[in-house]
């Protein structure tokens, strides 16, 4: 029980309002050059954020909880959260899975890599779940919940929109993935009502969610490489959510992303190596970071992250 009274002290409204806001650094009234957003991701802001603030240390509180990674069963991410009829629910709970999903990537690379996939993936998967079984006028992703309680324009709210369906598609099962494809889908209707523009991507849907190459092919290039350095909102929430549907036809094939098989210390199976050698070994992890961590699997142990 010490464990989670530190994690009050290090979980507070301030760092997750601070993590929030320095992941979508813009305007949240005014509209945006999206041309200037593209170019700012990786977010450049949101990194120094992370490392200027009590973020590590709240993740690293959290590991100590479960020396081998695996979820407490009495961890409720929810209860660091005002509740969901609180006018800062959706901000604070954003802040929170970003800090989970993002600013974990962020803080922890090498052999705490192995962490962020096995670990806290899997924690911003739980808070995901959770916010999405919220009823339909709490949940803390809806356009019309940050238009009318916190008066956010709809060029700020379509940014938010990247990474509010990040840990279902992070995570490596069917179930997840569709949810993930659910919220592409509803985010591409709602730039259509607001825009009247339809998606380039349309008639490619089902192509790209049978690609199982599309979302390492892409998602390195960007949406400018695509349309340009004149980018519209439309343009670039559309490029996303093509990204978004990019990741279900490599859990469909595999049941699993294949370039982690490497960080979580896995073996890859002779279809999972043909495919890495053809999207060249994107996103995995180094050998040497590899080789040690192979070490701890087969010895059954983790290397307590930060160390």
């Amino acid at each position: 029980m010490s464990g989670y009274k530190d994690l009050d002290s290090l979980i507070t409204p301030s760092l997750l309002t601070l993590i929030a806001e320095a992941q979508v650094p813009w305007s949240k009234t005014e509209r945006l050059d999206f041309a200037e957003v593209a170019a700012n991701m990786p977010n450049k802001r949101f990194q120094e954020a992370c490392k200027a603030s009590t973020a590590r240390d709240a993740l690293l509180a959290l590991s100590r909880l479960s020396p081998d990674a695996t979820i407490p069963p009495s961890l409720d991410l929810m209860s660091f959260l005002p509740p969901p009829e609180s006018p800062d629910f959706p901000q604070q709970c954003y802040g929170l899975q970003c800090l989970l999903d993002q600013a974990s990537r962020v803080l922890f690379d090498g052999i705490g890599g192995r962490w962020q996939s096995a670990y806290f993936g899997p924690l911003a998967r739980q808070l995901a779940g959770q916010w999405y079984a919220l009823p339909e006028t709490l949940r803390p992703d809806k356009w019309e919940r940050w238009r009318d309680e916190a008066g956010v324009s709809f060029d700020y709210w379509i940014v938010m929109q990247t990474l509010w369906s990040a840990p279902f598609l992070h995570a490596e099962d069917l179930g997840s993935q569709r949810i993930g494809v659910i919220l592409a889908e509803v985010t591409r209707k709602t730039i259509q009502t607001y825009s009247g523009e339809r998606d380039p991507y349309h008639d490619e849907r089902e192509a790209i969610l049978g690609n199982d190459k599309i979302f390492l092919q892409e998602v390195f290039k960007g949406p400018i490489d695509k349309f340009g350095p004149r980018i519209s909102l439309s343009e670039w929430a559309y490029w996303w959510c093509m990204i978004k549907d990019a990741h279900w036809p490599i859990i469909r094939r595999f049941g699993r992303h294949p370039y982690r098989n490497a960080i979580l210390g896995r073996d890859s199976t002779e279809e999972e190596k043909e495919w890495l050698e053809a999207t060249g070994h994107v996103a995995e992890a180094p050998p040497d970071i590899a080789a040690r961590i192979r070490e701890d699997v087969e010895k059954g142990s983790w290397t307590l992250l930060g160390e």
